[in-house]
This record gives structure tokens, C-alpha cells and sequence, in this order.
């Protein structure tokens, strides 16, 4: 009797609550036949504990384990990584809205500060003052100490520079993409991830 093939590739990730069940179509994307599909994917990986730390590693040998002890007639193929992260969801706590509001305002307050400090610190080691007043000079020919007519525009400009840059003028619907920021948010979750995986064993190797 040949043996059913069936390939399989694992998320990016997958998040859950403690005390739930994990099954392989949380962790994994499988290609096979419809009649043996459905089976595969309610297969059970593992049982998340109530006191789960963190985040548990799971390796794709884990899961061809379990299938291979489910159905060994199925041959699989794996593809891609070897390993996916499972993250422990915990519940939030509710906090109030002011609490929320004065956690935002603080936020608001350390970046408006910080990127001030930097944009003046920049235009203090490029004596951009300085230049504003030889382009002045330049066009008009009078030594102006305050070309405000060059400065003015210039700051607004930095403003609406940034906001274009950081994709919040323009509305969703009209520019779909995602912002350098949120770009910058989702490498950096990836770098984590990924360390992880390199520095934790999986789940099973640690039993």
C-alpha cells in the first residue's frame, strides 16, 4: 500500500491563552488530501498548562511525531522552519479609561520631547541657522540675521514631512500600507522571535 503524502509549513507564530488546547492548524498550514485534511488539522499538538510561562517553542518534528502516530500510512514532507513560537496570551487586566489616557499622555509627552530634542540637536551640528542665512543672502543679496520668510516654511515643512512619512495624512483607504513605524514594529517582533527560537529548546526536547 503506497503512502499518502502530505506537506506541511508552519506560521509565523501563533498566540493562546493558558489552559487551551493547541491544534496543528493553529501552528501549521497543510497541503494533502481532502479526505485525511480535516483530521490532520483538529489534530491536537499540545495542551497549553494554566501556569505556562511566557512563550513554549514547538519544533515541526513535534508535530510530524503526532501525525506520524495518528495516520503512519502519511508520508510528510516538511517546508520551511524548523521551529514556530507559541506566545502565553494572558488576559489584560480592565484599567480605567483615565488611567489609559494618562499612560497615552505620558507616551505622548517623553516622544514629543525626545524627537524635539533630536530635530534641534541635528540643526545645531549642521548650523542649519547658519545656511538659512546664505541661501537669504544668496537670492536677495541682504545679510538677514532672521530669514524668516526660509525659516518658517522650513519648520512646517519638517511637520508635515513626518506626518507624510509616517503615513498619517493620507487615509487607508487611499495609500494601503503599512508606516516605516509599524514596518520597524513588526522587525523588531520578528528579531525577538527569532532569538528566542535560537537560544530555547522546544517544548518536547525539555521533558
Amino acid at each position: 500500500m503506497l503512502k499518502k503524502e502530505i506537506y506541511i509549513q508552519l506560521k509565523d507564530g501563533y498566540d493562546v491563552i493558558p489552559g487551551n488546547k493547541v491544534l496543528i492548524k493553529d501552528l501549521a498550514v497543510i497541503v494533502a488530501e481532502d479526505d485525511i485534511k480535516e483530521g490532520l488539522l483538529n489534530l491536537e499538538v499540545l495542551e497549553v498548562p494554566k501556569n505556562a510561562q511566557e512563550h513554549i517553542v514547538v519544533s515541526i518534528l513535534t508535530i510530524v511525531e503526532k501525525i506520524s502516530k495518528k495516520y503512519p500510512h502519511i508520508k510528510v514532507f516538511p517546508i520551511g522552519e524548523a521551529e514556530i513560537l507559541v506566545k502565553i496570551a494572558y488576559k489584560s487586566k480592565n484599567d480605567c479609561k483615565g488611567w489609559l489616557l494618562f499612560k497615552l499622555a505620558i507616551v505622548c509627552i517623553v516622544l514629543f520631547v525626545g524627537s524635539g530634542l533630536a530635530l534641534m540637536n541635528f540643526h545645531a551640528d549642521v548650523n542649519m541657522r547658519e545656511a538659512h542665512r546664505e541661501v537669504y543672502k544668496m537670492i536677495t543679496g541682504i545679510d538677514e540675521k532672521r530669514p524668516l520668510i526660509l525659516q518658517i516654511p522650513y519648520s512646517l515643512g519638517i511637520g508635515f514631512g513626518m506626518a507624510v512619512f509616517f503615513n498619517h495624512i493620507l487615509p487607508k483607504s487611499f495609500r494601503n500600507e503599512p508606516s516605516p513605524m509599524e514596518v520597524e514594529m513588526a522587525s523588531y517582533r520578528k528579531n525577538i522571535d527569532g532569538y528566542i527560537l535560537k537560544n530555547q529548546k522546544n517544548t518536547e526536547e525539555k521533558k
